[in-house]
């Protein structure tokens, strides 16, 4: 089984006869098509069209929480239309991803079925101070792990491979990196 079909294996259907099936790669766009998810983390874009995976830090913000319309997922591309009839594609680049990491896989990092910013979600879990710096996409000292993927999103995984790692690498161009550094769950240092 091919590693795009391993996605989809967490999608099953169980018929009258109790057989489980699963739907192939060629169908997953019908899954989330046409269908409404919000962002779990700020979208940096520069380019409403052309959105790179590596989440380049430069330019405007799709804030974490905006209610989304997936129009089409490819193999390389998510194409999602905003609230506000704003058209976006974002470009899964392989080559800023670790092996076997697919368009599938950045899909689930970013968008959930499920508000974050609901009463109850995951946004509220974090102190106030996080909370400003998610709505702003800033990193700042203290902040636990959590709250950076939701104000800085995922760094680039080819780069930092585990999210584990005390050392996070992100790109603010396509030029420049940044720098995030971990003790305890905690931000400690911040590298520019």
């Amino acid at each position: 089984m091919s590693k795009k079909d391993k996605f989809f294996l967490k999608v099953l259907f169980v018929v009258s006869c109790a057989v489980l099936i699963y739907i192939p790669f060629a169908q997953a766009e019908k899954v989330v098509e046409g269908k409404t998810f919000y962002t779990t983390a700020n979208i940096w874009y520069e380019h409403p069209d052309k959105i790179f995976s590596t989440n380049y830090h430069t330019g405007a913000i799709i804030p974490i929480g905006t209610k989304v319309t997936i129009k089409e997922v490819r193999d390389k591309e998510i194409q999602f239309i905003s609230e506000k009839e704003q058209t976006f594609k974002i470009i899964f680049l392989k080559k800023h991803s670790k092996p076997g990491m697919t368009v599938w896989d950045y899909f689930e990092q970013y968008f959930s079925e499920e508000n974050p910013l609901r009463e109850g979600g995951a946004f509220h879990k974090f102190s106030e101070d996080e909370k400003r710096n998610i709505k702003v996409g800033e990193i700042a000292m203290s902040m636990s792990r959590a709250a950076v993927l939701m104000a800085y999103g995922y760094p680039p995984s080819h780069r930092t491979p585990s999210l584990k790692s005390d050392v996070w690498i992100y790109w603010t161009s396509r030029f420049e990196q940044t720098t995030v550094h971990f003790k305890d769950d905690k931000v400690t240092k911040i590298g520019y």
